[in-house]
């Protein structure tokens, strides 16, 4: 009987349409299959029928899931949930969401462990604390703390760590490492890699990166529309591309790589930033900010930065770093403990009703699916923010008689049909979704802007449209940013200059023209 995962003339869909159509994916053991294409194009509905994990309305229509020869699409609720873990097992890319955020982390690990195996506390601990390790962590380090009180990059190694405890023969990985810096990403990569040859399990890894794929799979399946459309060894495949979509991934990448100076100027969806003409007063000045979580962990250590009247600056640093945190205070989405917000010359008191910073300062973050309320469509939405700063009669009155109106405007802005504004976010793609997001921010036609790893969770070729819709924005609109991200490449297109941040202190300053050198 043949090992590994088979995947057979798999097709999934609803009642009324066809998501993935006859799928035929061969997984053998030690084997690393990358499994790449655009949002939407039947990446992860393939991973999660699986594991049974398909969402209620999406149903296998047809073909074979075999794992060693066994018919996974023909057991019981009941057998496919002991089957996870401890024969498969998943690391998502919506880290946040694999954890329950009232529960600690350590008493969710251990209960992995409680469910499919008969260790004791003191076994068990020794596990965890041993696979904690292999993705740079410690058992102290998570012990008695929420997932909300973690990093986005820090949450994923604990994810990863909770689908390696068990040794299991199938990994399926959807986008693991698209919120960790260069280097963890390669730490995390480097120990799947490694979990591999020395337990003989297979990978099936979904991915945007080409990097990635070209240099730890074996294998490659690109995925478009929902059919694989070619697949074969890594190394040849990306060196003579047949299909038309393979061929514009590689370009993306290409162009993603080049030093901005360097960039065809013909090519409409990517364009240099050209230089801003900066007042000498600053939009935003932090000084000496602190923050701590649980009165022990100093997550931001008298971290100051200035920002001056239509520049854009980067913001880099490993997970964990502060970065996102750093932004969450300037949002007034988390109290600081220390130092000095200044907004356009106003100090920020860390009142949220503050009529001064309402509406000036937006973000759009790096999970737009978690940012959008599933619960309203795309134009309720939309216009969220705009609904919220009518306050007189008189307003409100008048702005909506032109809300639909407003609403088709932001959407044309950034590229996305009007006719999308009846659907919900469960219905667009991940590019779309982050679009809505940005054109969201952009509505109360804010002064500041802060992206948080604004294209980190896209496919390679959305990731080129956003970076170039943000610049177009940016020029148009001249207001000041604050770029988040781990990815030189994007800071590279996006910023004036960059700042690292490196264990909650700024440590050095870098011009773009230092940067565009690495």
């Amino acid at each position: 009987m043949k090992k590994g995962l088979h995947i057979k003339g798999l097709c999934i869909g609803t009642d009324q349409k066809m998501l993935v159509k006859d799928v035929d994916i061969r997984l053998e053991d030690s084997k690393w299959i990358a499994l790449i294409g655009e949002s939407g194009s039947g990446k992860t509905l393939t991973g999660l029928s699986v594991g049974g994990l398909l969402p209620k309305q999406i149903k296998i229509k047809s073909g074979q899931i075999l794992l060693d020869g066994e018919a996974l699409e023909e057991l019981s609720e009941k057998k496919i949930h002991a089957l996870r873990g401890k024969r498969l097992s998943y690391i998502f890319q919506n880290y946040a969401e694999a954890f329950i955020p009232h529960l600690p982390l350590s008493v969710q690990l251990h209960e992995i462990l409680v469910v499919h195996s008969d260790l004791d506390q003191e076994q068990r601990k020794f596990s965890i604390s041993q696979a904690l390790e292999e993705v740079g962590l410690s058992y102290k380090f998570i012990d008695g703390r929420y997932s909300f009180q973690l990093s986005g990059g820090q949450l994923q190694r604990v994810a990863i760590a909770a689908a390696i405890l068990l040794k299991p023969r199938v990994i399926i990985a959807d986008e693991p490492t698209t919120a960790l810096d260069p280097q963890s990403a390669e730490q995390v990569l480097e120990l799947l890699n490694k979990i591999k040859h020395n337990t003989h399990c297979s990978i099936l890894f979904t991915t945007h990166d080409l990097s990635i794929a070209r240099y730890y799979a074996d294998e490659i399946a690109v995925m478009y529309r929902g059919q694989i459309v070619e697949k074969g060894p890594s190394k040849e495949l990306l060196s003579g591309a047949s299909h038309e979509y393979t061929q514009k991934l590689i370009a993306a990448e290409v162009m993603l790589n080049k030093h901005p100076k360097s960039i065809d100027h013909s090519m409409s969806y990517d364009q240099p930033r050209k230089a801003v003409h900066l007042k000498e007063f600053p939009i935003l000045e932090v000084h000496k900010l602190k923050k701590q979580y649980c009165k022990q962990h100093d997550v931001l250590k008298e971290v100051s930065l200035n920002i001056k009247i239509g520049e854009s600056v980067g913001l880099i640093g490993p997970s964990g770093c502060g970065k996102s945190t750093l932004a969450r205070c300037i949002l007034q989405l988390e109290p600081f403990d220390g130092g000095e917000l200044y907004f356009m010359g106003n100090r920020i008191n860390g009142n949220l009703k503050d009529v001064a910073i309402q509406g000036n300062i937006q973000a759009v973050f790096q999970q737009p699916g978690l940012a959008l309320n599933h619960q309203l469509n795309i134009f309720n939405s939309l216009m969220e923010p705009l609904d919220l700063l009518k306050r007189n009669f008189a307003q409100r009155r008048q702005y909506r008689n032109k809300r639909m109106q407003l609403a088709v405007q932001l959407m044309e802005q950034v590229g996305l049909s009007p006719e999308l504004l009846h659907r919900y976010p469960q219905q667009l793609s991940g590019g779309q979704k982050q679009r809505v997001s940005i054109a969201r921010a952009i509505s109360t036609n804010p002064a500041f802007l802060i992206l948080d790893e604004p294209t980190a969770s896209l496919d390679i070729l959305v990731q080129a449209q956003i970076i170039s819709l943000l610049q177009t924005l940016q020029k148009k609109m001249n207001y000041s940013a604050l770029v988040i991200s781990h990815d030189y490449r994007s800071l590279s297109k996006l910023s004036d200059r960059v700042i690292r941040i490196e264990k909650g202190r700024i440590d050095d300053l870098e011009e773009m023209s230092q940067v565009s050198k690495g």
